[in-house]
């Protein structure tokens, strides 16, 4: 296998700064390589450059953190072992203050066994984009053949490594090595920086601070240890600068976007209690420590925007009004609960106390849009405490994205796409009048354009997943005008 088989990337830029990984194939203790960061793709006008040492205990892979640049700029990066170069991958810094347009994507849910990640293929083919934000489920632990609480993958042959779910620091480290030889894979991060927090699926299907729905602890061990073995493979495996050096447990994290916006990534897994157990007012998805922060974060800057980036939904999903006949569907997507008519308790629609807090926050700052992912399926979500309050202000917006791969409404149905989703589509926005608009069926990512009036997301959603393929479409735009807190169809993205 070649040296930099698993490619190059980068992510956690700052306006000054990025950090750029590789990973070495060897058999060595450890491995010296050196690295170059260039204006151009040929790697000539240096502006740094310096040396690094890959080490077993860190599975091989590299992270360096490069200071010293300027910002909104495009930057070229490699690195070389011996006499053999890493491809060539370009990054890009942040903006600094004063800026007034960022443009990022925003991903979830990429399941390898479900299809093709043509999704990643089309965001690298974009030249307009300053980062990519992945919400979550950057890999899944699962095995090839599932329990049956989890969906089987699509039967093409893209079947996981290693074949069992993922338990061990040895296990997650090949997850993460198999999902870096794929092609999409490589070229999305060759082409732009990432920013992520996680969902479950870096840990375990329905994680939670205490355990996950198929963890059993006399079969696979304390369920601390596991959590801190993924999160390492992850920090391993991604370009990511920990928050808390000294808390490598510690996901969440926020970034400023030159002034315009505060992008700020929270974690809804690993610190949250047991969904649906306990008294809901008490019940946290966030833990104390993490709402203590995001809470200050809120208050404490004063851009124009606020972005949450977002695992799970955190507007309404149930409504007492959905139809019966829609139900089965639902239930089959997790919109709603899977053993009786009411909110499917995994999402935030199963901590409403902490979520109206959130609310009450989003409404005194003003000009918050929060970004999420997980559900599998496509919405623009107007952020309120009661979602049957036709008077009520909403306290901001949401957009989620389809997910990448992962099964949704007409893949888990086995029904045709855009069939018998159409109807149910059109009930959920009827029933559910917080959700403005919704796609069932689709897989792709969101492009979100921040300028000061206006956040404007575009769902772009892919041909195919069966195949590789360079199909996509817009599938709908939605826009808030700053001092709203409104959707409205449209904008300019």
């Amino acid at each position: 296998m070649p040296t930099f088989a698993h490619g190059i990337a980068s992510g956690d830029p700052l306006a000054d700064r990025v950090v750029i990984w590789t990973r070495v194939t060897t058999d060595q203790p450890e491995v010296e390589v050196t690295w170059t960061v260039a204006r151009d793709p040929g790697l000539t006008d240096v502006v740094a450059s310096g040396s690094a040492v890959a080490v077993a205990d860190g599975d091989h892979t590299v992270h360096v953190d490069v200071s010293g640049l300027e910002p909104a700029t495009a930057y070229h990066y490699g690195f070389t072992r011996d006499s053999e170069a890493s491809p060539v991958g370009r990054t890009r810094t942040l903006p600094g203050p004063g800026a007034t347009h960022v443009r990022l994507a925003t991903v979830s849910c990429a399941k390898y066994n479900a299809g093709y990640f043509n999704g990643y293929g089309r965001i690298a083919d974009r030249n307009d984009l300053d980062v990519v934000l992945h919400l979550g489920d950057y890999i899944y632990e699962a095995a090839n053949k599932p329990p049956p609480s989890q969906t089987p993958g699509a039967g093409i042959g893209r079947d996981f490594v290693p074949d069992d779910e993922c338990f061990t620091l040895l296990d997650y480290r090949q997850r993460y090595a198999h999902y870096h030889l794929d092609l999409d894979v490589q070229r999305l991060h060759a082409a732009h920086p990432i920013v992520s927090t996680i969902d479950d699926h870096e840990l375990a299907d329905g994680a939670w601070r205490g355990g996950a729905v198929e963890h059993r602890e006399d079969r696979d061990g304390p369920w601390p240890d596991r959590v801190a073995l993924a999160l390492q493979a992850r920090w391993e495996w991604l370009p990511l600068r920990k928050p808390d050096p000294a808390d490598p447990s510690r996901v969440y994290t926020s970034h400023s976007l030159g002034g315009l916006a505060r992008l700020a990534l929270i974690d809804t897994r690993s610190r949250r209690d047991e969904p649906g157990v306990g008294d809901p007012a008490a019940r946290t998805a966030l833990g104390a420590e993490q709402r203590d922060w995001l809470l200050g974060e809120i208050a404490a800057h004063d851009e124009p925007w606020l972005l949450l980036g977002n695992s799970s939904v955190l507007g309404h999903t149930w409504s007492d009004g959905i139809d019966s006949a829609a139900l089965p569907a639902l239930r089959e997507q997790k919109l709603i609960a899977w053993t009786e008519d009411g909110p499917d308790v995994d999402q935030w629609d199963g901590y409403p106390a902490e979520r109206d807090v959130l609310l009450d926050a989003f409404a005194s700052r003003g000009d918050v849009v929060v970004l999420s992912g997980d559900v599998h399926v496509a919405l623009a979500i107007e952020l309120k405490h009661d979602p049957d309050a036709a008077q009520e202000r909403p306290a901001g917006v949401e957009f989620v994205t389809a997910s990448l791969t992962s099964q949704n409404l007409d893949e888990k149905m086995r029904w045709p796409p855009k069939t018998r989703s159409l109807d149910i589509e059109r009930e959920f926005v009827q029933a559910v009048p917080n959700i403005r608009w919704c796609d069932l069926d689709s897989h792709g990512y969101v492009v979100v354009d921040v300028v000061p009036e206006r956040v404007t997301a575009q769902w772009w959603f892919v041909d195919t997943l069966l195949e590789r393929h360079a199909g996509e479409r817009l599938g709908a735009t939605w826009s808030v005008e700053r001092g709203t807190a409104r959707l409205v169809p449209g904008g300019e993205g």
